[in-house]
């Protein structure tokens, strides 16, 4: 009778198993036989629980049907993957540190040698009092993990960053999600047409204070690719992008974007008591516009409070609504709206309201 390497317990019954033993087979494994993990991640795999009733047997690993490769300056492709995948004979696990391999089909660009698509593992136990030995082999491929970046939230596949024409530097601070960065070298992949204006310092992407269109008049994406790498290796790295633009327009007003051409409607003169809807603020790029809210009211240039909710915005649009009303005073009323951008930025502007009899 055969017993199949990394066939599962859990098909077989106690009494097949007791079968299997009693035909002179040691109990079989029931590790996977392929496993994906990320660079940097430790998993460790249990044998059966009768392994552990079992002190005679012995296990051993062998790695002889990795490619005879010299992987880095010191270690063939063996070494390396006897390195990363172990077992402990008393706990009865196997540990395989995923840290210590390189991510799969990745080319050096030091050496030029590219890893395999699989690293090859085979445990084998034997047993002293004359069970028949049985095997497992194992193939592990292994993923680039992700960095993060500290000052952008990385919940996107393509985070952005965002920033606006004010002649000072950029810094996205690079985080290295736990993975140890002993013997490894962070550097700069800028995808497109590099203008040498995005750098890297010691853990910093750096956007020059020149950086983006020379006139600071339109929009510049910079496709960025922190790279954590290891002799050679790419083990890590996260995409994102740097979005450099003149500050947004927002006012009350009208906008012509061909020709750069702005018209201000911020004081209106209004009938005492009526109710009004003024029209849409202005924000350009219309892309970045966020919500909006009321930050202030002032009444001829003094605090007013608004007892009654008489004035009011729609957080979506902008547009600010006077209620009918019989308690407001005639005078200037000035309302500072604010809004935060998609970038981040927060801006304000105010509408002046002239309220005559």
């Amino acid at each position: 009778m055969a017993v199949l390497a990394g066939s599962s317990l859990s098909s077989c019954r106690k009494t097949e198993l007791e079968e299997i033993v009693n035909l002179g087979y040691l109990p079989p494994f029931t590790l996977p036989d392929s496993l994906a993990l990320t660079y940097g991640q430790k998993i460790q795999l249990d044998l059966p629980a009768e392994y552990q009733n079992l002190p005679d047997v012995t296990l051993a690993l062998s790695f002889r049907d990795n490619a005879a490769v010299k992987v880095n300056a010191t270690d063939s492709l063996t070494t390396l993957v006897a390195r990363a995948v172990t077992v402990d004979q008393a706990t009865r696990k196997v540990s395989i540190d995923a840290g210590q391999l390189y991510p799969s089909t990745t080319t050096s660009s030091t050496s030029g040698v590219r890893t395999p698509r699989n690293y090859l593992a085979t445990l084998t136990a034997t047993s002293s009092t004359g069970f028949k030995a049985v095997k497992s082999h194992i193939k592990i491929k292994v993923l680039p993990a992700q960095l993060n970046i500290v000052e952008i939230p990385t919940t996107d596949i393509i985070p952005y960053g965002y920033g606006i024409y004010d002649n000072k530097p950029l810094y996205y601070t690079v985080d290295y999600a736990g993975l140890n960065a002993t013997n490894t070298q962070l550097v700069l992949e800028v995808n497109g047409r590099p203008d040498g204006k995005v750098s890297i310092a010691k853990q910093q992407v750096v956007v020059a204070a020149d950086a983006g269109d020379s006139d600071q008049k339109a929009e510049w994406i910079y496709d960025l690719l922190p790279t954590l790498t290891k002799d050679g290796y790419r083990v890590a790295y996260r995409q994102f992008r740097v979005v450099l633009m003149p500050k947004p327009k927002f006012f009350f007003g009208t906008y012509y974007s061909d020709y750069n051409l702005t018209i201000l409607e911020n004081r209106l003169v209004l009938q005492l008591g009526k109710a009004y809807t003024s029209k849409a603020p202005t924000f350009y790029p219309a892309k970045y516009q966020g919500t909006y809210a009321l930050k202030t009211i002032e009444k001829d240039g003094a605090p007013f409070t608004d007892s009654y909710k008489i004035f009011s915005v729609d957080a979506a649009t902008g547009k600010i609504t006077i209620a009918p009303n019989t308690v407001l005073a005639a005078g200037e009323y000035k309302l500072t709206l604010q809004t935060q951008a998609t970038t981040g930025l927060t801006l304000e502007t105010a509408l002046t309201l002239v309220m005559e009899q």
